[in-house]
C-alpha cells in the first residue's frame, strides 16, 4: 500500500473502530523505516534459496531454509512488538486483541471493512507464513542469480590487462 491516501483512509477506519494500536502499527508497517529491515533482510539471506522454485513441496526445502525463517519470524516480531511497546505504549496483547477483533469484524461484513485495513491484515497473517515467506525468498533469489548473471557477462565482455587488451583498443 503506498499511496499515502490509501493509509490514511485505513488510519481512519482503524480510528473509528477503536483500534489506535491497529492504526498507528499500520502506518508503521507500510513506512521504508520497517520494511527496509525486512527488505535487507531478504537480500542477505536469498542466497540459501538458490535454485528453487515456487510451487515446490516442503519436503524439498532444506532445513537452513526453515532456519531462516524462524529467524526472520523473530525479526519481524522484535520489530512490531518494540515499536508497540517503546513508540505507542501499548503491548503485543492488546495489539493482537485489536488484530483480531478487525478480523472479525472483516468476517462478519466484509464489505465494511476498509480495502487498505484488509490489505494490512492479509499482509500480517501472510508475513508469519513459511509459503509467503518461500516465495518472497525464490523472487529475491533469482534477482541475485539474474545481477550475478549480469555482472559476469560485464566481466567476460570487459578487454582485460592479461589479454594485451586497452580501452584504445590494444
Amino acid at each position: 500500500m503506498s499511496s499515502p491516501g490509501a493509509i490514511d483512509t485505513a488510519v481512519a477506519y482503524c480510528q473509528k473502530n477503536q483500534w489506535p494500536l491497529l492504526s498507528q502499527a499500520l502506518t508503521y508497517c507500510w513506512s521504508n523505516e520497517f520494511l527496509d529491515v525486512f527488505r535487507q533482510y531478504f537480500r542477505d539471506h536469498a542466497s540459501d534459496f538458490r535454485g528453487m522454485k515456487v510451487g515446490m513441496g516442503s519436503s524439498e526445502h532444506s532445513l537452513e531454509q526453515h532456519a531462516v525463517f524462524q529467524e526472520y519470524l523473530q525479526l519481524y516480531e522484535d520489530r512490531l512488538s518494540e515499536y508497540i511497546e517503546s513508540q505507542l505504549g501499548g503491548s503485543s496483547k492488546e495489539f493482537y486483541e485489536e488484530l483480531a477483533d478487525a478480523k472479525d469484524v472483516q468476517a462478519r461484513d466484509p464489505e465494511s471493512c476498509d480495502a487498505g485495513t484488509a490489505l494490512f491484515i492479509e499482509c500480517l497473517v501472510a508475513s508469519a507464513d513459511y509459503d509467503s515467506f518461500y516465495k518472497v525468498m525464490v523472487r529475491e533469489a533469482q534477482k541475485l542469480e539474474a545481477r550475478e548473471a549480469m555482472e559476469k557477462m560485464r566481466w567476460d565482455a570487459a578487454p582485460t590487462v592479461a589479454e594485451g587488451k586497452t580501452a584504445e583498443g590494444g
